[in-house]
């Protein structure tokens, strides 16, 4: 077990300032929660416990054996907790949940694939399938078919009559140790079937996902770090599940061997993160310590890893941090004879030439900073801060603002009630008719507006499908003109990318805009509204928009298609087919298809979610303004109250406003100030 836990702690500061900001905004919810009335109360308390249940998603990619488990197992303070020799190794996305406030009980959970999802993989062979299907290799198709059926063999030998009945179902536990991990996460080595006891693996075919829960006080807030298998196996089922782990995320840390960097890297991983935003992606070279001279060698790597990112489309400038998880791991147990001799003169070599940041009195110290890991944690933690940890801040600023003007405004509604001031009305429609108008109305206007945006993004999307079409046919009729039928012609779909890629983000900008636009037009005709019931006694009042949704970066065009393949099948493809104009035809038709999967997976996982959240939020919004309004026009029909309490109470509304007023500055609100 670790021993040297608080070296977690190196990179807090990087996430500091959102820890102080969330501390400081519960202190002025808590002020608020003091003046409200039981519904804004209990409103303010859910807007605690959102901050209190923030979760950062942390996902690492890489190659097999590049060391992400490794790497994984020091972030959770548990060296070899996860499998991450060379034999075996991980098969199966692995979360481990920290310091989370769910699932109390349970330490560990292993959730297995479907009944549909196995079936997709046993009948069309996954996704590797499901290309060749689309390009017609039939010989293909029955390599991949005989293949699976080996793999389902071994499952059933493995499980036996449990095979069928787990299809579905989830295992839970309230212990984790490294024997039940290896249970259900590894795949032993193909190449070496005796290097892993029989319990090794027994489910890890049919095993979709693993969670385990871990408390680690050293991290400010809760975080969730996925460790994703290898995206390059046999029937690419792995790759789909890396990008459904990816969805959601808001780090990405790519970890890379040293000896490999990015020269060999698998370039389905580039195309991946490619999609990503630049502050999002974080490069981390790992096994330095197997380098003979890592103080020459690593300025080299760094160079080529700059050259490889600009090829594939990365920004050069994405944070890219040397390391090794050997040496941390050696910091943190305190144990230096994990090191061997090359990777002893390896640290030597980088203690040598190290900054000033590098403890010189403290060898811990020392080893654990030249291990890149307070580097890492401090990028983790800033780009957390910076993003969904900002956006759930200002956010819940924003409801608080909106609920201390909604409690100033139920404030005035009862100093008016107790004076018996007449209920306004709205050219004969009272103020329930008014609302319900509202909601009817806007329904249609966002019904309309994302729609649009919808059918826009499908155009651009047909349009970019169409050109890329047209000059990838252009280019192969070129090519067999001049060269006939012999050879390979290859035609880089990174251009389709480009231009779906173009497509997606002016759909964002248009909905950022429009979207914004309709919300504010909302929030001012509720302003009306309550203006039409509390007349001028309001003041300087106004609530806020709701924030426009997050659009997630396009993830589902990095994923393999066809087109990237320079399998067997795919030479075999071009070589079958006879005729210029046949040839072309067929390859116009796979390129089609090819495309329209891609824009199809655009829409289903990323435009369809944020439509409707766009529906959502304003649903919502008019939903919470309309209880308050409709209790504040209920007061200002009453008759006056002349119950004692309630008298006394009264008496202190204008003390309350005043409160309120500090509390909404503090707030930051402009209205107030």
């Amino acid at each position: 077990m670790a021993q040297n836990l608080d070296l977690l702690s190196a990179g807090n500061d990087g996430i500091s300032s959102l820890t102080d900001a969330f501390q400081d905004l519960s202190g002025q919810i808590d002020q608020l929660t003091a003046v409200a009335d039981a519904r804004s109360s209990s409103k303010l308390a859910g807007l605690k416990t959102k901050m209190e249940d923030f979760t950062a998603n942390v996902t690492l990619v890489g190659q097999v054996k590049a060391g992400k488990s490794a790497l994984t197992n020091i972030l959770a303070g548990q060296p070899g907790l996860l499998p991450s020799d060379v034999n075996p190794w991980t098969s199966v996305v692995t979360t481990l949940n920290i310091n989370t406030r769910a699932h109390a009980d349970t330490k560990s959970k292993f959730t297995f694939f479907d009944q549909e999802e196995w079936d997709n993989l046993v009948v069309g062979g996954g996704r590797l399938g499901e290309l060749a299907s689309r390009a017609g290799a039939d010989e293909e198709m029955e390599d991949i078919q005989r293949q699976i059926v080996q793999m389902k063999e071994k499952s059933e030998e493995r499980l036996g009559k449990h095979f069928e009945l787990i299809l579905g179902q989830s295992h839970q536990y309230d212990y984790f140790d490294e024997e039940l991990i290896e249970r259900y996460v590894c795949l032993g080595d193909d190449d070496d079937p005796d290097s892993v006891d029989a319990k090794t693996g027994r489910f890890a075919d049919v095993t979709k996902s693993a969670e385990l829960y871990l408390d680690l006080p050293q991290y400010p807030v809760a975080m969730r770090l996925c460790d994703t298998p290898g995206v390059n196996d046999t029937f690419m089922v792995r790759e789909q599940i890396t990008l459904r782990s990816l969805r959601g995320s808001e780090v990405c840390v790519v970890v890379l061997a040293a000896h490999q960097a990015l020269s060999t890297m698998d370039m389905a991983l580039m195309r991946i993160i490619a999609q990503f935003e630049n502050r999002q992606v974080i490069l981390f070279v790992n096994r330095v310590d197997e380098l003979e001279n890592p103080a020459a060698q690593i300025p080299e790597i760094r160079q080529r890893v700059a050259e490889t990112l600009k090829a594939a489309g990365v920004d050069a400038n994405t944070d890219v941090i040397f390391g090794s998880a050997k040496w941390a791991e050696a910091a943190l147990t305190g144990d230096a004879s994990l090191l061997s001799e090359d990777s002893r003169a390896a640290l030597n070599d980088m203690h040598k030439v190290a900054d000033q940041t590098v403890a010189q009195d403290d060898p811990v110290r020392a080893i654990w900073d030249l291990s890149g890991l307070p580097g890492l944690l401090t990028a983790i933690n800033a780009r957390i801060a910076d993003g969904a940890g900002l956006r759930l801040l200002e956010r819940t600023k924003r409801s608080a603002r909106n609920l201390g003007n909604q409690i100033r405004a139920t404030s005035v509604a009862r100093q008016l009630s107790d004076s018996g001031a007449p209920e306004r009305d709205f050219e004969g429609r009272s103020p329930a008719q008014v609302m319900d108008e509202l909601r009817r109305d806007y329904d249609a206007k966002i019904t309309t507006l994302t729609t649009d945006l919808r059918e826009k993004l499908i155009v651009r999307m047909q349009g970019a499908e169409a050109n890329f079409v047209k000059r990838a046919t252009d280019s192969l009729i070129a090519h067999l003109e001049q060269y006939g039928e012999q050879g390979t012609w290859q035609y880089d779909p990174a251009g389709l990318r480009m231009l779906q890629k173009a497509a997606y983000f002016s759909f964002a900008r248009n909905m950022r805009s429009q979207v914004g636009k309709l919300y504010g037009q909302a929030t001012a005709d509720l302003e009306g509204i309550y203006r039409g019931i509390l007349g001028n006694h309001l003041g300087e009042f106004g609530i806020e928009a709701p924030t426009t949704p997050n659009v997630p970066p396009p993830l589902g065009i990095g994923r393999t298609i066809a087109l990237d393949l320079q399998s067997t099948w795919w030479r075999r493809w071009w070589q079958k087919r006879k005729g210029y104009e046949a040839f072309a035809a067929d390859y116009a038709r796979l390129i089609s298809s090819e495309a329209r999967s891609i824009s199809q997976d655009i829409e289903e996982n990323q435009v369809a979610a944020v439509l409707e959240n766009i529906r959502s939020g304003l649903n919502d919004f008019l939903k919470e303004h309309e209880e308050t309004l409709l209790a504040i026009a209920k007061m200002g029909g009453e008759a006056p109250q002349k119950d004692s309490a309630l008298a006394a109470k009264l008496l202190g509304e204008q003390n309350r406003e005043a409160l309120l007023g500090d509390i909404l500055k503090g707030l930051g609100s402009e209205e107030a100030a």
